[in-house]
């Protein structure tokens, strides 16, 4: 409590320590101001409660796998190949033997080979969708760690998507990226299945492995939710 002296008559008057606002005196019934204005709080349980090791792991795991999916596919690292001479990634097919090396895009097959275009261009929809579902996903959870830090406001539709469809967009990213190397796999089988059997490339496997890893987390982080 603390004792304050009325304004207009000079009494005693007792009020809270967080008093604020417009008060009258008991004992002219004159009205004033006092106090200041209390100052917001931020969401005290973004910063009381840290950041779980499965929400950690998830968070990394989901970040090296968007930039792994975007780098990778554009770079030409995810792709089925025959060794150094055949590459085949989202965007078209490598060719390299004797230090010459010749790249054409998915829709020039269409001259010579459309059935291996085909394949080649189902692989490039998948791995962008790979790639789009992924940014969604990363884009949810950025949300959903802004809004618990109070730092973001969002409306019940936003959050709703945030918080529910978290776990299709990353399984969604895993499932595109395999179903597009299986099918450029049966691709290549067919065009060039004489010259041995085609692998796909070590960036692939790794980020195959790495959206695997990240969809296992997803799964955890939602059990201690």
């Amino acid at each position: 409590m603390v004792l304050i002296q009325c304004p207009h008559c000079e009494e005693e008057i007792e009020l809270d320590d967080d008093a604020f606002g417009d008060f009258q005196c008991p004992h002219c019934e004159g009205e004033f101001e006092w106090g200041e204005k209390p100052k917001a709080k931020a969401n005290e349980r973004g910063y009381s409660e840290p950041i779980s090791g499965a929400k950690l792991a998830s968070h990394t795991l989901h970040g090296v796998g968007g930039l792994m999916l975007i780098i990778g596919s554009f770079a030409g690292w995810i792709a089925i190949k025959f060794g150094d001479v055949l590459s085949a990634g989202p965007f078209g097919l490598e060719v390299s033997m004797f230090g010459f090396s010749a790249k054409s895009g998915w829709f020039n097959f269409f001259e010579e080979d459309s059935f291996l275009a085909v394949f080649g261009i189902i692989f490039m929809f998948l791995m962008i969708l790979a790639i789009v579902v992924q940014i969604a996903h990363l884009v949810f959870r950025v949300v959903i760690h802004m809004e618990d830090s109070g730092n973001l406001e969002v409306g019940p539709e936003m959050a709703y998507r945030s918080y529910n469809y978290r776990w299709h967009t990353s399984l969604a990213a895993l499932v595109c990226s395999v179903a597009g190397l299986i099918v450029m796999e049966i691709g290549i089988l067919i065009g060039f299945g004489d010259l041995g059997f085609p692998f796909p490339s070590f960036f692939a496997i790794v980020l195959i492995g790495v959206l695997v890893g990240q969809f296992v987390m997803m799964n955890m982080e939602l059990a201690n939710e």
